[in-house]
Protein backbone atom coordinates (compact mmCIF):
# COMPACT_ATOMS: atom_id res chain seq x y z
CA UNK A 1 0.00 0.00 0.00
CA UNK A 2 2.78 2.45 0.90
CA UNK A 3 4.49 1.64 -2.40
CA UNK A 4 1.30 2.39 -4.32
CA UNK A 5 0.86 5.67 -2.43
CA UNK A 6 4.43 6.73 -3.21
CA UNK A 7 3.90 5.75 -6.84
CA UNK A 8 0.73 7.84 -7.00
CA UNK A 9 2.61 10.84 -5.61
CA UNK A 10 5.38 10.35 -8.15
CA UNK A 11 2.85 10.15 -10.98
CA UNK A 12 1.26 13.41 -9.84
CA UNK A 13 4.66 15.13 -9.83
CA UNK A 14 5.48 13.74 -13.28
CA UNK A 15 2.10 14.83 -14.60
CA UNK A 16 2.64 18.35 -13.29
CA UNK A 17 6.13 18.52 -14.76
CA UNK A 18 4.74 17.36 -18.10
CA UNK A 19 2.10 20.06 -18.10
CA UNK A 20 -0.85 17.73 -17.52
CA UNK A 21 -2.47 20.37 -15.31
CA UNK A 22 -2.77 22.96 -18.02
CA UNK A 23 -6.55 22.61 -17.87
CA UNK A 24 -6.66 23.73 -14.24
CA UNK A 25 -7.92 27.29 -14.16
CA UNK A 26 -7.88 29.56 -11.13
CA UNK A 27 -10.28 32.35 -10.20
CA UNK A 28 -8.72 35.68 -9.34
CA UNK A 29 -10.91 36.33 -6.29
CA UNK A 30 -9.07 37.34 -3.10
CA UNK A 31 -8.42 34.47 -0.71
CA UNK A 32 -8.93 34.46 3.07
CA UNK A 33 -5.92 35.37 5.18
CA UNK A 34 -3.48 32.48 5.61
CA UNK A 35 -4.94 30.52 2.68
CA UNK A 36 -2.85 29.77 -0.43
CA UNK A 37 -5.37 27.86 -2.55
CA UNK A 38 -9.06 26.93 -2.40
CA UNK A 39 -10.13 23.85 -4.36
CA UNK A 40 -13.89 23.36 -4.60
CA UNK A 41 -14.31 25.16 -1.32
CA UNK A 42 -11.52 23.27 0.48
CA UNK A 43 -8.73 25.61 1.62
CA UNK A 44 -5.02 24.75 1.54
CA UNK A 45 -3.21 26.79 4.18
CA UNK A 46 -0.36 29.07 3.21
CA UNK A 47 1.80 27.36 5.85
CA UNK A 48 1.16 23.95 4.25
CA UNK A 49 2.02 25.38 0.84
CA UNK A 50 5.24 26.93 2.17
CA UNK A 51 6.17 23.62 3.84
CA UNK A 52 5.60 21.75 0.58
CA UNK A 53 7.90 24.18 -1.22
CA UNK A 54 10.59 23.79 1.44
CA UNK A 55 10.26 19.99 1.40
CA UNK A 56 11.42 19.88 -2.23
CA UNK A 57 14.90 20.96 -1.10
CA UNK A 58 15.17 23.20 -4.15
CA UNK A 59 15.79 26.96 -4.33
CA UNK A 60 12.59 28.89 -3.68
CA UNK A 61 11.67 30.42 -7.04
CA UNK A 62 8.39 31.56 -8.62
CA UNK A 63 8.64 28.62 -11.03
CA UNK A 64 9.01 26.12 -8.16
CA UNK A 65 6.08 27.67 -6.29
CA UNK A 66 3.92 27.44 -9.40
CA UNK A 67 4.81 23.76 -9.84
CA UNK A 68 4.17 22.91 -6.19
CA UNK A 69 0.86 24.76 -6.33
CA UNK A 70 -0.17 22.70 -9.35
CA UNK A 71 0.78 19.50 -7.52
CA UNK A 72 -1.25 20.48 -4.45
CA UNK A 73 -4.27 21.34 -6.59
CA UNK A 74 -4.01 18.04 -8.45
CA UNK A 75 -3.69 16.09 -5.20
CA UNK A 76 -6.71 17.86 -3.77
CA UNK A 77 -8.78 17.20 -6.90
CA UNK A 78 -7.91 13.50 -6.84
CA UNK A 79 -8.55 13.33 -3.09
CA UNK A 80 -11.97 14.92 -3.52
CA UNK A 81 -12.80 12.53 -6.35
CA UNK A 82 -11.81 9.59 -4.14
CA UNK A 83 -13.98 10.91 -1.29
CA UNK A 84 -16.91 11.41 -3.65
CA UNK A 85 -16.56 7.77 -4.72
CA UNK A 86 -16.53 6.75 -1.01
CA UNK A 87 -13.00 5.34 -1.08
CA UNK A 88 -12.45 6.80 2.37
CA UNK A 89 -14.84 4.25 3.87
CA UNK A 90 -13.07 1.23 2.39
CA UNK A 91 -11.60 -1.12 5.05
CA UNK A 92 -8.03 -0.86 3.77
CA UNK A 93 -8.17 2.94 3.96
CA UNK A 94 -9.68 2.87 7.43
CA UNK A 95 -6.91 0.53 8.55
CA UNK A 96 -4.24 2.94 7.32
CA UNK A 97 -6.00 5.89 8.97
CA UNK A 98 -6.22 3.99 12.26
CA UNK A 99 -2.52 3.11 12.19
CA UNK A 100 -1.45 6.65 11.32
CA UNK A 101 -3.69 8.06 14.07
CA UNK A 102 -2.33 5.57 16.60
CA UNK A 103 1.29 6.28 15.62
CA UNK A 104 0.78 10.05 15.83
CA UNK A 105 -0.98 9.80 19.20
CA UNK A 106 1.74 7.50 20.54
CA UNK A 107 4.54 9.82 19.42
CA UNK A 108 2.85 12.85 21.01
CA UNK A 109 2.14 10.94 24.22
CA UNK A 110 5.75 9.82 24.55
CA UNK A 111 7.02 13.31 23.80
CA UNK A 112 4.86 14.75 26.58
CA UNK A 113 5.25 11.89 29.07
CA UNK A 114 8.82 10.58 28.92
CA UNK A 115 11.14 12.24 31.40
CA UNK A 116 14.60 10.77 30.85
CA UNK A 117 17.31 11.73 33.31
CA UNK A 118 19.46 14.52 31.84
CA UNK A 119 22.97 13.42 30.88
CA UNK A 120 25.64 15.36 32.76
CA UNK A 121 29.05 16.46 31.52
CA UNK A 122 30.59 14.21 34.16
CA UNK A 123 28.77 11.18 32.74
CA UNK A 124 30.00 11.98 29.24
CA UNK A 125 33.58 12.28 30.50
CA UNK A 126 33.27 9.04 32.49
CA UNK A 127 32.05 7.23 29.40
CA UNK A 128 34.97 8.60 27.38
CA UNK A 129 37.48 7.54 30.05
CA UNK A 130 35.98 4.03 30.18
CA UNK A 131 36.31 3.62 26.42
CA UNK A 132 39.89 4.91 26.41
CA UNK A 133 40.79 2.55 29.25
CA UNK A 134 39.88 -0.53 27.23
CA UNK A 135 41.01 0.74 23.82
CA UNK A 136 43.55 -1.55 22.24
CA UNK A 137 47.02 -0.65 21.10
CA UNK A 138 46.13 -1.85 17.60
CA UNK A 139 43.13 -2.19 15.31
CA UNK A 140 42.82 -5.43 13.38
CA UNK A 141 40.89 -6.24 10.21
CA UNK A 142 40.35 -9.96 9.92
CA UNK A 143 38.35 -12.26 7.70
CA UNK A 144 36.62 -15.17 9.38
CA UNK A 145 35.04 -18.36 8.07
CA UNK A 146 32.55 -19.77 10.58
CA UNK A 147 31.12 -23.27 10.06
CA UNK A 148 28.88 -25.58 12.03
CA UNK A 149 31.04 -28.70 12.33
CA UNK A 150 34.61 -30.02 12.17
CA UNK A 151 34.11 -31.75 8.81
CA UNK A 152 33.23 -28.48 7.06
CA UNK A 153 36.03 -26.67 8.86
CA UNK A 154 38.59 -29.22 7.65
CA UNK A 155 37.16 -29.11 4.12
CA UNK A 156 37.42 -25.32 4.06
CA UNK A 157 40.97 -25.43 5.41
CA UNK A 158 41.95 -28.01 2.80
CA UNK A 159 40.74 -25.74 0.00
CA UNK A 160 42.72 -22.84 1.45
CA UNK A 161 45.87 -25.01 1.48
CA UNK A 162 45.19 -25.85 -2.17
CA UNK A 163 45.40 -22.15 -2.97
CA UNK A 164 41.69 -21.37 -3.30
CA UNK A 165 41.06 -17.71 -2.45
CA UNK A 166 39.92 -17.07 1.12
CA UNK A 167 36.94 -15.02 -0.11
CA UNK A 168 35.79 -17.86 -2.35
CA UNK A 169 36.03 -20.41 0.46
CA UNK A 170 34.24 -18.04 2.83
CA UNK A 171 31.42 -17.56 0.31
CA UNK A 172 31.01 -21.32 0.03
CA UNK A 173 31.20 -22.26 3.71
CA UNK A 174 30.45 -19.25 5.92
CA UNK A 175 27.30 -19.49 8.02
CA UNK A 176 27.32 -15.70 8.69
CA UNK A 177 28.81 -12.73 6.88
CA UNK A 178 32.54 -12.65 7.77
CA UNK A 179 31.80 -15.03 10.62
CA UNK A 180 29.97 -12.24 12.44
CA UNK A 181 33.16 -10.20 12.92
CA UNK A 182 33.12 -6.44 12.30
CA UNK A 183 35.45 -5.03 9.65
CA UNK A 184 37.82 -3.45 12.21
CA UNK A 185 38.21 -4.42 15.86
CA UNK A 186 40.42 -2.86 18.53
CA UNK A 187 42.10 -5.32 20.88
CA UNK A 188 44.10 -4.51 23.99
CA UNK A 189 46.78 -7.02 24.85
CA UNK A 190 47.17 -8.95 27.03
CA UNK A 191 43.57 -9.90 26.33
CA UNK A 192 41.07 -9.88 29.18
CA UNK A 193 37.72 -11.66 29.12
CA UNK A 194 34.94 -9.15 28.50
CA UNK A 195 37.28 -6.68 26.78
CA UNK A 196 37.64 -8.35 23.39
CA UNK A 197 35.49 -6.06 21.25
CA UNK A 198 32.54 -8.40 21.59
CA UNK A 199 34.47 -11.33 20.11
CA UNK A 200 34.79 -14.77 21.71
CA UNK A 201 38.15 -15.01 23.46
CA UNK A 202 39.55 -17.72 21.12
CA UNK A 203 38.77 -15.58 18.05
CA UNK A 204 40.28 -12.47 19.65
CA UNK A 205 43.40 -14.43 20.59
CA UNK A 206 43.76 -15.76 17.05
CA UNK A 207 43.37 -12.30 15.52
CA UNK A 208 45.90 -10.73 17.90
CA UNK A 209 48.50 -13.49 17.41
CA UNK A 210 48.20 -14.11 13.66
CA UNK A 211 50.76 -12.38 11.38
CA UNK A 212 49.37 -10.16 8.63
CA UNK A 213 48.37 -12.29 5.65
CA UNK A 214 48.50 -15.56 7.61
CA UNK A 215 45.63 -17.96 8.36
CA UNK A 216 44.85 -19.66 11.67
CA UNK A 217 42.41 -22.46 12.43
CA UNK A 218 40.23 -24.28 12.73
CA UNK A 219 39.36 -22.79 16.13
CA UNK A 220 36.66 -24.57 18.13
CA UNK A 221 33.85 -22.44 19.57
CA UNK A 222 31.50 -24.81 21.33
CA UNK A 223 29.97 -26.89 18.55
CA UNK A 224 31.14 -24.48 15.83
CA UNK A 225 34.53 -23.85 14.24
CA UNK A 226 36.25 -20.81 12.75
CA UNK A 227 39.17 -20.07 10.45
CA UNK A 228 40.79 -16.63 10.73
CA UNK A 229 42.94 -14.66 8.31
CA UNK A 230 44.44 -11.32 9.37
CA UNK A 231 44.34 -8.79 6.53
CA UNK A 232 45.50 -5.55 8.17
CA UNK A 233 46.82 -4.17 11.43
CA UNK A 234 47.15 -0.50 12.37
CA UNK A 235 47.93 1.54 15.46
CA UNK A 236 44.79 2.62 17.27
CA UNK A 237 44.05 6.35 17.07
CA UNK A 238 41.96 7.52 20.03
CA UNK A 239 39.97 10.72 19.35
CA UNK A 240 40.27 13.56 21.84
CA UNK A 241 37.46 14.16 24.33
CA UNK A 242 36.38 17.27 22.44
CA UNK A 243 36.14 15.24 19.24
CA UNK A 244 34.16 12.42 20.85
CA UNK A 245 31.92 14.14 23.39
CA UNK A 246 29.14 15.02 20.94
CA UNK A 247 28.64 11.45 19.79
CA UNK A 248 29.01 10.10 23.33
CA UNK A 249 26.34 12.49 24.62
CA UNK A 250 23.98 11.37 21.87
CA UNK A 251 24.55 7.74 22.83
CA UNK A 252 23.98 8.44 26.53
CA UNK A 253 20.88 10.50 25.75
CA UNK A 254 19.51 7.58 23.72
CA UNK A 255 20.24 5.17 26.57
CA UNK A 256 18.52 7.48 29.07
CA UNK A 257 15.52 7.68 26.77
CA UNK A 258 15.43 3.88 26.46
CA UNK A 259 15.50 3.52 30.25
CA UNK A 260 12.68 6.04 30.65
CA UNK A 261 10.65 4.23 28.00
CA UNK A 262 11.23 0.86 29.67
CA UNK A 263 10.15 2.28 33.04
CA UNK A 264 6.99 3.74 31.48
CA UNK A 265 6.10 0.46 29.77
CA UNK A 266 6.68 -1.46 33.03
CA UNK A 267 4.38 0.97 34.86
CA UNK A 268 1.65 0.70 32.23
CA UNK A 269 1.96 -3.09 32.12
CA UNK A 270 1.68 -3.32 35.91
CA UNK A 271 -1.60 -1.39 35.75
CA UNK A 272 -2.96 -3.27 32.74
CA UNK A 273 -4.86 -6.50 32.20
CA UNK A 274 -3.11 -8.31 29.35
CA UNK A 275 -4.60 -11.50 27.90
CA UNK A 276 -2.71 -13.63 25.38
Amino acid sequence: MKTRLRAAGALIAIACAAGATSAIAADSQPLPKGVAIVVNGTPIAQSDFDSAVKATGQPDTPELRARVKRELVMRQLISQAADKAHYGSRPEVQGIVARVRADAATDLYLRDTLRPQPVTDAQVKARYDAIVAIAGQFDYRAEVIAVGDAMKANAALAKLKQGVAFDAVAKEYNTTVNGGVAQWVSLKTPLVEGQTGGLPMPIAQAIAMTPIGATTGPIQLGDAFAIVRLDEKRKTVVPSFDQAKGVLRQQLDAQANDRALAALVDKLAAEAKIEQ
